[in-house]
């Protein structure tokens, strides 16, 4: 590639919509709606809330993405030792330079605080980029874990440690208001609650405390039984409190009632990293690690919460991609969570979902769990798809990790169809024999669309309709030596053309291939290279 060359430049990211970072939310008044932003590793995503539409996507940065924020003109990103300050998600207007990572980010009127790794805080003037203060604090004795801005309180900040204790600062006096000595745990998470004076602090012990500021005082307090508390937020348009755990549980605390109200144990599969009630909406928004972005309603009849709209990825890392079709549109995906997805290169409101793979589709979906569900099947591995039928029967065929049966799936429908294709000859164990354990290890779909075949690791390759599931043809008189690595199918279905790999013991270990061309109706071989 010629030096300057932009052709293999990445031109944007499929199926990536939220990681680890907290989620950042911004009303734009000249909108009238409200946006919310993720990071998405090296660059954030911007949303829409009222439809839920990708409106932007950030530059790229040097580094992963440490933190975000946002106020009515800018969006904050960190990473690495700087700061950039962007105005409508992609023009980058200001960069302010730490001598460590920062990890927080906080606007603050015109100026912005930020903190980095080792506890510096440095308050910026965000127009002249100019350092108007910078505190130095000891993370042996006062590691920031949270930053904050009571409301009404002019010029102040409250800033949490890992040691537990909080410090009020004033940052036009440069001076220490008050200390606050804590409740001997970690602070995770500060907010501010919709009572003046009131503020919201979770720990890494479970516990939330709603404490007054003004007289040093403890409200209400709150214990989570899932371990450290990871995000937390207060609904403006009725009196209760929403907090979220590292194992993908949220519960909506009453606070006139002080008990909990109701609870998602399911909410995400991930930690909730992030969560923001909407102002005077019964709206909720949540990200979190297993790569989802959701909006919630409070509508149920109990008043508890409902998924309203989704963002969604795989949430482990893709391991096999095709594109469906010729035109270049859609693209199946496969990851390690068991999940088979479409995404669209056109937009993201394309992008769909045909679920996880189940032992037992039917029995899974009525037990409704997503986290522990001891039918769901291994990974998908490899699989390979029609256009021709895709509104007659399934049109995807699928193999999973270490299982001996082929799924097939339904791109009309949506959904994992109810065939699983096996041969007999694999349906019972006789001692140790490799060709009884063998698993599938390629696949090809007709062009028809009618017929799928598939090679084993035993040698064996077999034919099937995919509409009834019917066995049709064995190919080979005698199984192969070694394992069908790949097939294909001709467009006039009159040749099958298999690649084999053989396995010696001679000498040692090595490896040799084979072409073998057979007739694809009558199964009889012609040829071997």
């Amino acid at each position: 590639m010629a030096p300057g060359s932009r052709i293999f430049n990445r031109y944007k990211a499929l199926g990536y919509v939220s990681n680890e970072i907290p989620l950042v939310t911004r009303y734009i008044r000249r909108r009238k709606e409200h946006l919310v932003v993720t990071s998405v590793g090296r660059s954030f995503h911007t949303y829409g809330c009222a439809h839920f539409a990708l409106l932007s996507v950030s530059g790229q940065h040097e580094r992963d993405i440490t933190c975000l924020a946002g106020d009515f003109f800018h969006i904050y990103s960190a990473a690495g030792n700087s700061v950039y300050a962007w105005r409508r998600g992609s023009e980058l207007k200001h960069e302010y330079v730490h001598n460590h990572p920062v990890h927080l980010i906080l606007p603050f009127g015109p100026n912005l605080v930020t903190v980095d790794e080792a506890s510096n805080l440095t308050v910026w003037d965000i127009k002249s980029e100019a350092n108007m203060l910078q505190m130095e604090f000891h993370n042996d004795t006062f590691q920031i874990t949270a930053v904050m801005h009571p409301s009404t309180y002019l010029n102040k900040i409250l800033i949490g440690s890992e040691q537990g204790s909080l410090t009020l600062l004033n940052i036009q006096s440069q001076s220490v208001i008050y200390t606050f000595k804590g409740w001997g745990s970690g602070v995770t998470v500060a907010v501010q609650s919709p009572a003046l004076d009131v503020v919201g602090i979770g720990l890494k012990n479970g516990y939330i405390y709603l404490h007054n500021l003004k007289f040093d005082e403890t409200v209400i307090r709150f214990h989570q039984e899932w371990g450290p508390v990871s995000a937390l937020t207060f609904r403006t348009d009725a009196p209760f409190m929403i907090s979220g755990a590292n194992n993908g549980r949220m519960v909506m605390w009453d606070l006139e009632k002080g008990k909990v109200f109701s609870q998602l144990t399911e909410a995400h599969t991930g930690a909730v990293t992030g969560l923001e009630c909407l102002h005077s909406e019964p709206l909720m928004l949540s990200s979190s690690p297993d790569n989802t972005l959701k909006m919630w309603i409070f509508d149920k009849a109990d008043g508890g919460p409902r998924l309203l709209r989704i963002r969604e990825g795989h949430s482990a890392p893709p391991n096999f991609i095709r594109f469906h079709g010729a035109n270049g549109h859609n693209i199946l995906s496969s990851a390690g969570d068991s999940s088979l997805r479409i995404f669209s290169t056109i937009t993201e409101t394309f992008n769909k979902s045909l679920g996880r793979a189940s032992f037992n589709r039917k029995a899974s979906k009525r037990k409704g769990k997503i986290l522990d569900d001891p039918l769901i099947m291994p990974p998908i591995v490899r699989f390979t798809s029609e256009t021709t039928r895709d509104k007659e029967w399934d049109s995807i065929a699928a193999l999973h990790l270490g299982v001996n049966v082929v799924t097939t799936w339904s791109y009309e429908k949506l959904k994992m169809g109810e065939l699983k294709l096996r041969h007999e000859r694999f349906r019972k164990a006789v001692g140790s024999n490799p060709r009884v354990f063998a698993c599938p290890s390629s696949i090809c779909l007709t062009h028809c669309g009618n017929f799928v075949v598939i090679g084993y690791s035993s040698g064996h390759c077999d034919r099937y309709n995919i509409q009834s599931g019917i066995h049709r043809a064995t190919y080979g008189t005698t199984a192969h030596h070694g394992a069908v690595r790949g097939l294909t199918v001709d467009r006039y279905y009159t040749l099958l053309l298999l690649e084999m790999t053989y396995f010696s013991f001679i000498a040692d270990w090595y490896t040799s291939s084979y072409l073998y061309l057979f007739q694809f109706k009558s199964n009889i071989g012609i040829r071997r290279w």
